[in-house]
């Protein structure tokens, strides 16, 4: 939160909005938090380079072309978004935006922050987000069209006031303008630059500023000495080295290599648990694994074997292998306890090998069918797909795997439509209309065939036409029904945020949505 932030921000507007996106239910269950240490002790102190370990190059560090979880380590200390949110409960704050409201049922009004400048020294202001959000819905190469595919028009109605009008009711909107859709890119970076692509130049209002990318290697930021947050940030900069290995990324940490480890497994925790001069956190989380179909051709056209794919799984033998009981067993996308789960259906498909047969063979696969599938190439991801496989394989269903980059992998599955399933994390977003969008809209960015059923839609509209959290609810009720008995995906587990660190490391907060600010982190130099 910002220290120079108007007090409007805490106006009724906001309140009644706050509760009405995220419901009474925002926060996760305690129950899956690991005890943790570490938490800051003493007044921060300014200096010193944070030193990361993530792995996975991002395919961009535009924040509307980008598409990997593993991106926002970098796209948070390089770009605020118009409207922020608290790290433990996901309840909605200022940012860019100091207040906002609804006038009617089909207008947002912002109110900008004053004094901000890009990294550029171009003002911040409401023509450049009129810019940003157009560009979002107009870009060819965006993939955040989705999020803001309910955005009429949108207007300056004062140097610092913008407008936005509605096609329909969306009270999910301030929501969606805490991620990718919400973050804000200097329009003089993007004018400038070849055809408007700023992928490997971001500029943005931050608390870092971009120095350099050496892919599979390095993303280096350093303290921007104008942001517009009193006395903030605390580092002098961030080294992000990319290290695909996890295990290889959790040991640089304790070999005192670098400072903190993120998106990490299990299996990196329960190792660094054991050495004392270390923080490893696994923290509720947003993010779930599951494997996602290309549904709109054969055979995962077939509901029928989509449906034998869900009984062919045994969730809890996944959870207790690969996650060690951190995650939970789930069939559908969210913790049981997050305010838009139904629970009628959250545990829909049970481990059922004879039934997920009866369906293959009912759908003209008696003996069987292969599936190509594609998979991150680590070492932990490999272990994931190979015990999936061979669950799937005890009713008939054969994967022929090809492990790749991620960026590879995007690009051929969600871009290109080859092959027919892709085992990844998801999740991430903070409404969960984005959620089900994203990943089942036709225009959806992990949406590889890019059909969807218009019940779906009719189900997905029925979500934002009402800023009523009991209604919400009842709402994702039905919509999670659909997507779980049309089987649109193999939902696995949800996930933890996990992060081991050294003791230097002061105020470093692992969010539900795997995405970490770095304003507020120091060093201490005497730990």
């Amino acid at each position: 939160m910002s220290d120079t932030r108007d007090a409007s921000a805490s106006s009724s507007h906001f309140t009644i909005n706050r509760r009405a996106l995220l419901g009474a239910g925002a926060a996760l269950g305690a129950s899956m938090m690991l005890p943790t240490s570490g938490f800051a002790q003493g007044t921060p102190t300014s200096g010193g380079t944070l030193r990361i370990a993530m792995p996975y190059n991002p395919a961009a560090l535009d924040p509307i072309t980008g598409r990997n979880i593993p991106d926002f380590n970098a796209l948070y200390a390089l770009f605020d978004a118009l409207i922020g949110y608290d790290p433990d409960t996901l309840e909605l704050e200022p940012m860019l935006a100091k207040d906002w409201n609804f006038t009617d049922s089909k207008t947002l009004v912002l109110n900008l922050v004053e004094g901000v400048e890009f990294h550029d020294g171009t003002p911040f202001d409401a023509e450049a987000v009129k810019f940003n959000l157009e560009r979002s819905m107009s870009d060819p190469r965006s993939n955040v069209q989705s999020d803001l595919a309910s955005v009429e028009s949108i207007e300056a109605t004062g140097t610092h006031q913008v407008t936005i009008r509605l096609k329909q009711e969306n009270y999910s909107l301030p929501t969606i303008l805490t991620g990718r859709a919400g973050c804000i890119v200097s329009p003089a970076s993007i004018k400038a630059a070849a055809d408007g692509n700023v992928d490997r130049n971001p500029v943005g209002t931050g608390p870092f500023k971009f120095v350099e990318w050496r892919d599979n290697d390095l993303i280096r930021v350093e303290k921007n000495p104008k942001y517009w947050q009193a006395g903030l940030p605390y580092l002098d900069g961030i080294d992000f080295r990319i290290i695909n290995e996890l295990n290889t990324g959790a040991r640089t940490v304790s070999a005192g290599e670098t400072d903190l480890a993120l998106n990490l497994a299990a299996q990196q925790i329960a190792t660094a648990r054991r050495n004392e001069e270390l923080v490893a956190e696994a923290k509720p989380s947003m993010i779930f694994f599951t494997l996602m179909l290309n549904f709109s051709k054969p055979p995962l056209d077939d509901v029928r074997v989509r449906q034998a794919m869900n009984y062919a799984i045994n969730r809890e033998e996944l959870n207790t292998v690969l996650m060690l009981g951190l995650g939970e067993p789930t069939s559908t996308m969210f913790p049981s306890d997050f305010w838009a789960v139904d629970k009628d259906t959250a545990h829909y498909y049970q481990h059922d090998p004879e039934k997920a047969k009866a369906l293959l063979a009912e759908a003209g696969h008696p003996n069987g069918v292969e599936i190509e599938a594609w998979s991150w190439p680590d070492q932990t991801s490999i272990q994931r797909i190979e015990l999936i496989g061979n669950q799937l394989e005890q009713a008939g269903i054969r994967l022929k795997i090809t492990p790749s980059p991620p960026q590879v992998v995007n690009q051929h599955f969600y871009m290109e439509g080859k092959g027919s399933l892709i085992l990844n994390p998801q999740g991430g977003w903070l409404d969960p209309s984005q959620t089900y969008d994203r990943l089942f809209g036709a225009k959806g960015q992990f949406n590889a065939g890019k059909t969807e059923d218009p019940k779906f839609r009719e189900l997905l509209d029925a979500t934002a036409k009402s800023a009523d959290p009991d209604e919400r609810a009842e709402a994702f009720a039905a919509l999670q029904k659909f997507v779980v008995e049309q089987a649109l995906h193999v939902p696995l587990y949800t996930s933890s945020a996990m992060s081991v660190r050294n003791k230097k490391v002061q105020d470093f907060r692992y969010d539900r949505l795997h995405s970490p600010r770095f304003h507020r982190v120091w060093l201490k130099q005497d730990a």
